[in-house]
């Protein structure tokens, strides 16, 4: 028996090292430039990020700013699987936008089962392919339109008044507030009632389950599970194991609970007849407006409006709320800064007799340069994800992408670059005024071309009405606990 067993081992362990290794000539002899890989980590910034010394959100820049600075492109191996690096403005816009009929999918994700939770997932516009993905992005396009977030503004703006509420009696002790935890506050209970049409109030209950699911979904510390960077990487690494395992994308419990929830009152919007004009009103209403049975079955429907609602909330909650954090941080570091834009609020608001509206954010145009400055100057990736559809010869190379190939394009380099940006290596809203002349196509906070995220005037309004609320009466100042770096 125990021979078996040892047996059984040194085969695992072959079939590991096969896996591994099997394509590390990818590179050489297609004539990219390539980081060496070793068994079984593959190159050394991969092997950094599985040993947890940098961030996966950072493992290009390693390269691409050192190594491969000069590289318009080049590739590396993260354990077997070979990735290809797009180090290159121009390069990257063929990518992202003008030859994007070679690069129309991300990363796959997700499971082939006939579970529930397996078609969710399949189903969620990040992971939909050809015209089914391209169906569901015109029907969530105007779900962001700006006369649809002018009705959903209500509900964020109520949220606001709550936040003026909590922080009245903090200032008044004078204690000190965490700016990342204030701000998931307000941002769970702003997409649970523009989303979902639930009136949650975590400023008077932090605990409420609601809220602490959607922590574990997105595995915030202290709420997630030592498992879920684990998964996360299992499911990168080894795509076609993770399918074959059946490894889920998100932790079951939470993500259960949210489809539960966004199930119910879809259910109940279409019983009754509700309408509350929030993100799921306009998704029904638009899926009303076109004819999906071309590309999916009735039964489908339901799957599909709780799949897009779910990945909005997903892919929202944690960036708007760390987004937030960000722009506080810079407040407290370049107090200038902050004295124009208190100033801007004061005399916007002064016409609405202090009343945040959504008319009243929209004119704050110093306030939304500060937002997308934040996003350039501390963006939370440094690459964005496509996924080769067809073989892809590369401009003025005699290097080929095969079909199937991951292709991050890195974009660090792009919005620090001086021919962009007046003044990219500070913290300068003023690079964002029109008369500085900035490059549309640099600002990377949320993704370019047709794959670009649907929501950003979503999450850029959320923010101007945190952050009107937040700054019409008070300003922000450092504390012997703040991060001044």
């Amino acid at each position: 028996m125990i021979l078996e067993i040892l047996l059984l081992l040194g085969l695992l362990c072959l079939w590991f090292y096969h896996y591994c290794t099997k394509q590390f000539d990818e590179f050489k002899k297609r004539g990219m430039p390539f980081a060496k890989p070793s068994f079984p980590f593959g190159s050394r910034n991969a092997k950094k990020a599985l040993m947890g010394e940098v961030s996966f959100f950072d493992v290009d820049k390693m390269l691409a700013e050192n190594e491969f600075k000069d590289e318009k492109i080049f590739g590396y191996f993260v354990m077997g699987q070979p990735t290809v690096v797009i180090n290159d403005e121009e390069l990257a816009k063929k990518v992202l936008i003008k030859d994007f009929d070679h690069f129309t999918d991300l990363r796959p994700f997700g499971y082939d089962a006939e579970t529930k939770d397996a078609k969710i997932v399949k189903s969620m516009m990040s992971n939909l392919k050809g015209d089914k993905w391209k169906k569901i992005r015109s029907i969530m396009s105007p779900v962001f339109a700006s006369g649809k977030l002018k009705l959903m503004a209500p509900h964020i703006i109520k949220c606001g008044e709550h936040l003026e509420s909590y922080i009245g009696p903090i200032v008044e002790k004078g204690e000190e507030i965490e700016a990342r935890n204030l701000a998931s506050l307000f941002t769970v209970d702003s997409m649970a009632t523009a989303g979902f049409g639930l009136e949650i109030n975590s400023f008077a209950n932090p605990e409420n389950t609601f809220r602490r699911m959607c922590l574990s979904l997105v595995g915030a510390p202290g709420y997630g599970s030592s498992l879920d960077m684990a998964r996360a990487v299992f499911i990168m690494t080894a795509p076609g194991l993770a399918k074959l395992l059946g490894v889920p994308m998100f932790p079951k419990k939470p993500a259960k609970f949210l489809q539960d929830i966004i199930e119910k009152t879809y259910r109940h919007r279409i019983e009754s007849g509700e309408k509350r004009n929030d993100i799921i009103d306009v998704i029904v209403e638009e899926m009303k407006n076109n004819d999906l049975s071309k590309d999916f079955k009735e039964e489908d429907i339901e799957i599909l409006l709780v799949a897009q609602a779910f990945i909005l909330f997903f892919a929202g909650f944690d960036s708007i709320s760390v987004g937030l954090a960000q722009v506080i941080h810079h407040l407290v570091i370049h107090q200038d800064v902050q004295d124009k834009l208190l100033a801007e609020i004061d005399t916007v608001l002064e016409k609405t007799a202090g009343e945040v509206t959504y008319e009243a954010v929209q004119n704050m145009d110093y306030l939304h340069r500060v937002i997308q400055e934040s996003g350039r100057f501390n963006n939370l990736f440094s690459s964005h994800e496509r996924t080769c559809t067809k073989d892809y010869p590369v401009p003025d190379t005699n290097i080929t992408i095969p079909k199937g190939r991951i292709v991050k394009v890195f974009f660090n380099s792009v919005e620090n670059d001086e021919k962009n940006y007046k003044n990219p290596k500070s913290f300068d809203p003023d690079n964002f005024l029109p008369e500085n002349e900035p490059n549309k196509f640099a600002y990377m906070a949320f993704g370019q071309g047709p794959r670009a995220c649907p929501a950003m005037r979503y999450a850029i309004m959320t923010q101007k009405i945190f952050l009107a609320h937040f700054l019409k009466n008070h300003r922000v100042v450092s504390s012997p606990k703040s991060n001044m770096g």
